[in-house]
C-alpha cells in the first residue's frame, strides 16, 4: 500500500516538476536537485524504502526518455518535517 503511494507521489513530481525543469538533449552536463523525507518512523536499521522507491522512479523516468545520468549526489539534515522527527534528504543528480 505505501509503495504504490510513494510511486504515485514520485510521478507527480517527476510530471509537474521535473520534466519542466529538465534540460533539452543537448551533449551537455545539467543537474536537478529533488528535495525529499524519510519516512515519518525511520528509527530501523534497514532500506529507506520510501526515498528509495520515490528517487528510484525520478531516476528510472529519467534514463527512460533518453538521460543519462552521470552522477547522484546525498546530503541529509536530521529534525524535519513538522514533528521534527524526520530526515531531510537533498538529491543532486547530474545529468546529459
Amino acid at each position: 500500500m505505501f509503495k504504490k503511494s510513494q510511486l504515485n507521489s514520485a510521478q507527480t513530481i517527476y510530471e509537474k516538476e521535473v520534466i519542466p525543469n529538465l534540460k533539452p538533449h543537448d551533449g551537455a552536463i545539467h543537474v536537478i536537485m529533488i528535495n525529499s523525507f524519510s519516512k515519518f518512523v525511520n528509527q530501523n536499521f534497514g532500506v529507506e524504502t520510501k526515498y528509495t522507491n520515490q528517487l528510484g522512479y525520478i531516476i528510472d523516468r529519467m534514463q527512460y526518455e533518453g538521460y543519462q545520468v552521470l552522477d547522484v549526489k546525498f546530503d541529509s539534515l536530521k529534525g524535519q518535517g513538522i514533528s521534527g522527527t524526520m530526515e531531510g534528504f537533498h538529491t543532486l543528480i547530474m545529468y546529459k
